[in-house]
């Protein structure tokens, strides 16, 4: 090799050397820019959520703090109306069964909210309450088992109890299932939330690309709030298995 041909390859070399020093700065670059991205995807979802839940915190104690007692005193004074009229005297038991059906509702709303079993007792307690409600509808058999857990962040519980209304949502409304077996305990540092059902399952990449996947999604999300894995076990005709794991 002569030194016109030795100064071409070592300039090659430099080119492609430089060339390489520049490829990899920006797939470093791109690398570092999804990271980002997605630590700001997830902040806002994070935040999106908190939102939410503060707003419904909100919204269930107006309604249970103040419309409700405002409704309880309406009736009261209805009833220290001392009609002998027949006729106002059947409009004073309509409008007192009227807002006994208000109240229910009012109170059916705010618990649905924010359910107060939940902030007073924990998680436990307002999964059973939650479960106990369904088992007078006959909509679903769910059979709930749980040793007393004592859950440190009010906000796991939160989200938790969301996951599992979800779970029971996604049961009726997709799975058709007829019972639900859900289980809630610790192991190895963990908190353990597994569900299986005995309904007509699905197939999961397929759900998740139509709307059937938006259940899924909320999952997924408050989930990756807590910084939790998510396991699904579903093919159509066996039924469907969450296995839910929250480092404690």
């Amino acid at each position: 090799m002569d030194t016109k041909e030795a100064k071409v390859y070592v300039a090659i070399l430099i080119a492609a050397g430089v060339l390489g020093i520049i490829l990899v700065y920006f797939i470093i670059t791109i690398i570092r820019q999804q990271k980002k991205n997605l630590v700001l995807h997830k902040e806002k979802i994070q935040a999106e959520i908190n939102t939410l839940e503060t707003e419904r915190k909100r919204i269930a104690a107006d309604l249970h703090d103040d419309l409700g007692p405002l409704l309880s005193a309406v009736k009261l004074q209805i009833n220290s109306l001392n009609s002998e009229d027949k006729e106002d005297a059947e409009i004073i038991d309509k409008s007192n069964s009227q807002i006994d059906v208000i109240l229910h509702r009012v109170r059916e709303i705010s618990n649905d909210l924010m359910p107060h079993v939940l902030l007073r007792k924990g998680l436990v307690a307002a999964i059973k309450e939650y479960v106990d409600d369904l088992k007078e509808s006959h909509i679903l058999q769910v059979n709930f088992d749980s040793p007393a857990i004592v859950i440190p962040s009010k906000e796991t519980e939160v989200h938790l109890y969301r996951v599992v209304k979800e779970i029971i949502h996604n049961t009726i409304k997709h799975a058709h299932a007829t019972l639900l077996e859900l289980k809630l305990y610790k192991e190895n540092n963990k908190l353990i939330l597994y569900a299986r059902d005995d309904g007509k399952g699905f197939e999961y990449d397929q759900a998740i690309k139509n709307s059937r996947g938006l259940g899924l999604s909320n999952l997924a999300s408050r989930i990756e709030i807590l910084k939790g894995e998510l396991f699904i076990e579903s093919k159509p005709g066996k039924g469907t298995a969450y296995t839910i794991e929250i480092p404690l």
